[in-house]
């Protein structure tokens, strides 16, 4: 009897086993077959893609050009795509490794351990890529593949992408519900790719695809698909203010120079469109861009405390500062004697520049940051505005904006107040502000926001929106103030003593004002500045060149006129 019990409750479980079994496989076939598990698996899809190799030609993102036309996201290089079933074809091998010009034997080993689709390691021209394709061989095609750059290029101004399943459901529901997007379409994570992500999402990635049997190879009746967007209108192309070039220029002389922190900005002086930008360090993760964070600007900042006393009538022919004293009242640490403003500007005097803010503050207590934002270092420098369907859109989200009081009652104390007027205690400003402030002062003191995009072009060349230049702020400085500032900028390079001396005789001939500014206790490296525009007669370009980590040797002005003179030498093809 007990074993008769024994065998019915075996049985009993054994048909609920093979029940609970049956359910989980009607789940699997029948029910959850698009939305699978917790993690919401579509079944079906992954069925077909077990089935499916493909390899990416272009991911359907949209891409960046310069001012020229020229693209810099990514390069479009031509290469040989090679399929693996080919392993178990017979094909005029032979054919191809002489148009190739390379080993029969090389195309055989390459071959043998791929189970993908892959990208023949070799160098290929158009009349090659066109001789492979002439021959129509399953399995062998010449292509254009999108690829990012493998040097290191406007890398932080750019931005970089990357799968976030997170951010995609929370920016772009719509899209991800109509199918236009997928969970794991790349986004912009940084720079000019965060910048522009809705316009850039790709909607559809450019593959050469095949469907596979058990063994591998490819399902009978089926050949190499070439799969594109449909959609007419997408990708877009970005069209930036970059001029590649220039950029290049900028990119060897801060790397030559070993700036391995800091970076440098150009501008067009006329426009305050952003012909380059670098940051360094370079990686391959999401490190902050340099120049549109704040740093200490050290005595650049003088201009701002310069255009507020000729405006308010504090500085005269006539008069003279105490430069062998520092703001302290000590003694200076080089000691120059007694000098007039136009003199103290160009050896910048400290202790000229703090009696200049003091006098001017004790008239009107903002006066510091009132000049200090008609000159654009406070607030954002970039470009912002409505567009398309954004409100307050912003070219450089990442722009961090200046500070040049952080207590009111600094403004009472003598000291702190002449801190403040040579950029030290606690004034910051980005290279990026900086860089607009001389584009603004070589315009006559009419400032404008600085663009890095003009517009933005759909797929069949039309356009799908455009960034107008825009004016920086309502109140600038005078025109007569603007004057007073190229000329001193200008002795700071043609003065004998004047702190950019090193400069003058260059090609171009370059006004600007050197910066050093201490990084607080127990930091023995500045931030080392020289901040510019040239050519002085006509001006064309503003310049900003930083190193953070400057300790002895001065290579922002290495840079600096490194950069100046192959510019002059590009200009002049």
């Amino acid at each position: 009897m007990n074993i008769q019990k024994r065998l019915i409750l075996l049985g009993v479980i054994f048909l609920c086993c093979m029940s609970l079994l049956i359910a989980r496989l009607m789940q699997i076939q029948l029910i959850s077959t698009e939305s699978f598990s917790k993690h919401q698996i579509n079944l079906i899809a992954e069925s077909v893609k077990q089935r499916t190799h493909s390899l990416t030609i272009n991911d359907g993102r949209g891409q960046f050009v310069d001012r020229n036309g020229l693209l810099i996201s990514a390069e479009m290089k031509p290469a040989i795509v090679l399929f693996p079933f080919l392993q178990n074809k017979h094909w005029p091998i032979d054919k191809i490794a002489e148009i190739l010009r390379i080993r029969p034997s090389f195309l055989t080993q390459s071959l043998k351990t791929k189970d993908r689709p892959f990208i023949l390691d070799c160098q290929l021209t158009e009349q090659q890529m066109e001789q492979v394709n002439d021959l129509k061989i399953p399995g062998v095609y010449a292509q254009y593949i999108a690829r990012k750059k493998s040097a290191p290029f406007a890398n932080h101004l750019l931005g970089v992408t990357g799968e976030d399943p997170d951010y995609i459901r929370k920016m772009y529901p719509e899209r991800l519900e109509k199918g236009d997007i997928a969970i794991n379409t790349k986004i912009g994570k940084t720079g000019l790719q965060k910048a522009f992500d809705p316009f850039l999402l790709s909607e559809g990635e450019t593959k050469l695809i095949y469907h596979v049997d058990r063994a591998g190879g490819p399902l009978f009746g089926l050949d190499v698909k070439y799969a594109a967007q449909a959609n007419p209108y997408y990708p877009v192309t970005v069209q930036t203010t970059i001029d590649k070039r220039k950029q290049q220029i900028l990119e060897k002389a801060i790397d030559q120079q070993r700036i391995t922190n800091g970076g440098a900005v150009l501008l067009d002086v006329a426009t305050s469109e952003l012909l380059g930008m670098v940051s360094r360090p370079v990686t391959d993760g999401l490190s902050a861009n340099e120049m549109l964070r704040r740093h200490s600007p050290g005595s650049i900042f003088k201009i701002v405390t310069a255009a507020a006393a000729i405006e308010n009538d504090t500085v005269s022919s006539w008069r003279t500062f105490n430069c062998d004293l520092g703001i302290d009242q000590k003694k200076a640490r080089i000691p120059a004697g007694r000098l007039s403003f136009n003199e103290s500007f160009a050896q910048s005097c400290n202790a000229t520049f703090g009696i200049l803010a003091n006098e001017l503050i004790l008239k009107k207590q903002n006066v510091i940051e009132n000049y200090a934002k008609r000159l654009g270092l406070l607030g954002i420098s970039g470009w912002t505005g409505d567009i398309y369907h954004f409100e307050h859109f912003r070219q450089f989200p990442e722009e961090e904006k200046g500070v040049v009081w952080k207590r009111k009652r600094d403004k009472t104390i003598p000291l702190a107040v002449s801190q403040t007027a040579i950029g030290q205690l606690n004034v910051q400003v980005s290279p990026l502000a900086i860089a607009n402030m001389m584009a603004t002062i070589a315009r006559g003191g009419k400032g404008k926001e600085v663009r890095a995009v003009t517009s933005i072009r759909y797929k069949n060349g039309s356009t799908l929106a455009s960034f107008p230049s825009h004016q920086l702020h309502k109140e600038t400085i005078s025109n007569y103030t603007a004057m007073k500032l190229q000329e001193l900028l200008r002795l700071v390079v043609t003065h004998s003593k004047g702190t950019g001396r090193a400069l003058n005789g260059l090609p171009y001939a370059v006004a600007g004002k050197s910066g050093t500014a201490e990084k607080g206790k127990g930091n023995s490296k500045n931030n080392k500045w020289f901040a510019g525009y040239f050519p002085f007669d006509r001006p064309k370009y503003a310049l900003v060149v930083v190193d953070l980590d400057q300790k002895t040797e001065n290579r922002t002005i290495k840079a600096f006129s490194q950069i100046v003179t192959e510019l002059y030498k590009s200009d002049s093809k």
